[in-house]
């Protein structure tokens, strides 16, 4: 146990990397309870991912209460690698990069429900039913708010048939605004942006959306998509607020996981050797396109026949203009000929240099999953116990303010038959954060922490005892 809070803890004392136990000024001893030759975190980590933790440990991100809204995103973690792997949209210095594609899920409260692990080269709208029908079996919600990445038709089908709310934006390409639906206004706002709602203005059969335009009075049109699900649980007019929130909350969040959760360091080093997708993604590509190519050279073939037999029929009979215009007619379907061969011949050598099927290395996402949930079990503690703080505090304070004054300070530790005193050093302090750091450990005390049934007291001192 006091291994695991190491690792749940290390984030806030600025550790991301278990190596850095080893060089930061808390030493390993006072975060674990014995000395790091007889223990490692590193070891720890890989009895975890032996015993497969991240199935135990995910139903304990899980909240008391239900919601009825889980947003989804997806955060692509960047990792450098010699040999051959999976690269996706991970750029860095200008190098596409391999590395891995964390989907979180969270509440409309912003409280962190489930994480997976996917290689980068794998787009979001392949695996995201599948993550989808794991959430909904593990919180009950049904109503899902994601970005543009699944706003294809066929996906809004997968989600209507599973009976499931998919609320997302389209695309400016997918759309003419109200040219495209049969629209009726349904709100005018402050601003004079008007919100409208309808379906398609010609009907599509196999799309089961409906959709809210907002038209503001300057600015680009916006248009979002939902299944029969959203239509029956939110009104239309709250379409844009509830996916603007999404975007805020998720964005947000992810940015407090990185600054202190350690979310885009990586764990583990383990790699799977399997099947090179990018080589089968362009074989497939390639010879879908040769057989196209195949069947246009087969085409201008037969074409050539035509004006071949009709010039024939023209030196037989002696024609003058006329066979100089057959022949002009049969140059210009013979080019078009050797430009279907040469197309052809091109795809064939592609796919020749493509060579036999290869290979490249998976990341065992296992630790990786491990170390993601911690981070999102964390970020989850620590936004309830801003919520216990805040309630008994008069001035309002920020959680990374709170990390850097109570966390990132100098302190020590005492312990007695009767309590648990904690003494944190404000020297270097201006007068304003001494203030508040004198109001967060008047909150502390009030809050009634304990330790082993003891009481726990914070207490300031200008000078580390």
């Amino acid at each position: 146990m006091l291994r695991f809070q190491a690792l749940c803890y290390a984030p806030l004392f600025g550790i991301e990397k278990l190596t850095e136990f080893d060089v930061k000024e808390q030493a390993l001893l006072t975060l674990q309870g014995r000395s790091s030759h007889r223990t490692t975190l590193r070891q720890f980590l890989g009895h975890l991912e032996r015993i497969e933790a991240a199935e135990a440990l995910m139903p304990a991100l899980l909240p008391a209460t239900a919601r009825q809204i889980t947003s989804v995103e997806g955060h692509m973690i960047a990792s450098w690698a010699r040999g051959a792997m999976p690269k996706g949209k991970i750029t860095m210095l200008g190098r596409i990069l391999a590395g891995s594609q964390a989907v979180i899920a969270h509440n409309e409260v912003g409280h962190a429900l489930c994480v997976t692990d996917y290689p980068p080269d794998r787009h979001l709208s392949q695996i995201i039913v599948d993550y989808c029908s794991q959430v909904a079996v593990a919180t009950g919600t049904s109503l899902f708010v994601i970005d543009r990445a699944v706003n294809a038709v066929a996906l809004a089908r997968a989600f209507d048939h599973q009976a499931w709310g998919l609320l997302c934006m389209l695309d400016d390409n997918e759309h003419h605004g109200l040219e495209s639906c049969a629209a009726t206004l349904g709100d005018t706002r402050a601003d004079g942006t008007k919100v409208y709602s309808g379906q398609w203005y010609v009907p599509r059969p196999e799309d089961p959306r409906h959709f809210v335009i907002v038209e503001p009075v300057a600015g680009k049109t916006l248009v979002y998509g939902g299944t029969p699900k959203v239509t029956d649980v939110l009104e239309a007019a709250a379409w844009p607020h509830v996916y603007r929130e999404r975007n805020e909350r998720q964005e947000h969040s992810c940015k407090r996981l990185i600054d202190h959760g350690a979310l885009n360091t990586n764990y583990g080093r383990k790699k799977l050797v399997g099947p090179d997708r990018h080589q089968q993604r362009q074989r497939a590509q390639l010879e879908q396109a040769l057989v196209g190519a195949h069947k246009r050279v087969a085409t201008k073939t037969e074409a050539v026949n035509v004006p071949q037999a009709k010039g024939a029929e023209s030196v037989s009979k002696g024609h003058g203009q006329r066979l100089a215009q057959r022949q002009r007619a049969l140059v210009v379907v013979e080019q078009e000929r050797k430009d279907a061969q040469h197309q052809h011949d091109n795809l064939a050598a592609q796919v020749d240099a493509l060579g036999p099927p290869g290979q490249r290395a998976d990341r065992d996402f296992r630790k990786q999953t491990i170390m993601t949930i911690r981070t999102l079990l964390l970020e989850n503690a620590l936004r309830a116990f801003m919520g216990v703080l805040g309630a008994r505090l008069q001035t309002q304070v920020s959680l990374e303010c709170l990390i850097r004054l109570l966390f990132e300070r100098r302190g020590a530790r005492m312990e007695t038959d009767s309590q648990v005193v904690y003494w944190v050093n404000t020297a270097g302090l201006s007068v304003a954060y001494q203030r508040l750091l004198k109001e967060l450990v008047a909150g502390l005390c009030a809050i009634d922490l304990q330790d082993q049934g003891k009481p726990i007291c914070v207490r300031l001192k200008d000078m580390p005892p």
